[in-house]
């Protein structure tokens, strides 16, 4: 039997190993710029590719921006990584990933009450897993470090991860709303920069930089926002959202590579076993039993 990789396949894949990269290139630009200046440069870039990309293709409209669901999700996109980038001041790429990712346990929850999706008692079983994971990786099994510097920056990107599940959500609401996928989403990481702009520069420490935080913020916003979209869109394409979203679980596997790589991060004992719970409760969401939602719901 050959495992056969195909074009979309291939697509979501090359999208995961951006993103993967994504958190260890953020991590070594925090050393050379402001983390709110680099999530306003990251989404200013993005957002202006995309809408490029869109007027060559003869994509761009502006019907989608009257769309209020639209401006929400580009609020939600600019407060969850302006809270990541802060966050990972004070905890490390590996950490940041597993605590990121577990925000599809709480993107099932969301989706029943905002999409009326119904929930399954393997949606509870995740939760209690990823909570569990979330548990060992936030105090490294010493609850008497909960007001550590690590704790309240995993904290932060713990919580910058729900925003994200929120952000999911409605995204998801906008494009059942909207045909066009492309623009749909363009639209959201245009909105994402409007917003990100003004709260970017309230916050920001300093505007400055040198040629390494250049090359990172040229990096994260032309590559990982805009480059991996475009693939992600391309696969999304040929593929479910639900395969498309355990192909995209090989973000964590690259993620955590390249913090070895480029940061010589080696997980933790216990980042290892929260991990593991995490990883279980992201696999139990998202690869149920064909009837568990019909028998549950």
């Amino acid at each position: 039997m050959r495992l056969r990789v195909g074009r979309y396949e291939g697509f979501l894949i090359i999208a995961s190993f951006i993103w993967g990269t994504s958190f260890a290139v953020s991590k070594i630009a925090l050393d050379h710029v402001d983390p709110f200046y680099l999530a306003l440069t990251r989404f200013v870039i993005g957002a202006g590719i995309l809408l490029l990309v869109a007027f060559i293709l003869g994509r761009f409209s502006l019907k989608v921006f009257k769309d209020p669901i639209i401006w929400l999700i580009g609020l939600l996109n600019a407060v969850g990584q302006f809270m990541q980038n802060y966050g990972m001041l004070e905890t490390s790429a590996t950490n940041t990933v597993l605590l990121v990712d577990i925000n599809v346990v709480f993107v099932a929850l969301i989706a029943a009450v905002v999409l009326k999706e119904s929930l399954t008692r393997y949606t509870f079983y995740g939760l209690g897993l990823g909570l569990i994971g979330v548990a060992i990786i936030s105090t490294g099994g010493d609850f008497g470090q909960i007001m550590s510097g690590n704790f309240i920056g995993n904290l932060i990107v713990f919580i910058g991860g729900v925003v994200w599940a929120f952000y999911i959500v409605y995204q998801k609401k906008a494009l059942i709303g909207n045909s066009d996928i492309f623009m749909t989403s363009a639209g959201a990481i245009t909105t994402t920069a409007i917003f990100g702009v003004p709260i970017g520069l309230l916050l920001s420490s300093s505007t400055g930089t040198d040629i390494e935080g250049f090359l990172a913020i040229l990096y994260l916003g032309a590559a990982c926002t805009a480059g991996a979209f475009l693939f992600y869109i391309a696969g999304l394409k040929g593929k479910g959202a639900t395969d498309s979203s355990i192909i995209l679980f090989l973000e964590i596997v690259f993620a955590m590579l390249f913090a070895f790589i480029l940061l010589s991060e080696v997980p933790t004992v216990f980042t290892a076993i929260g991990g593991v719970f995490i990883v279980a409760a992201i696999l139990v969401i998202s690869v149920q039993p064909n009837g568990a939602r019909k028998k549950d719901g």
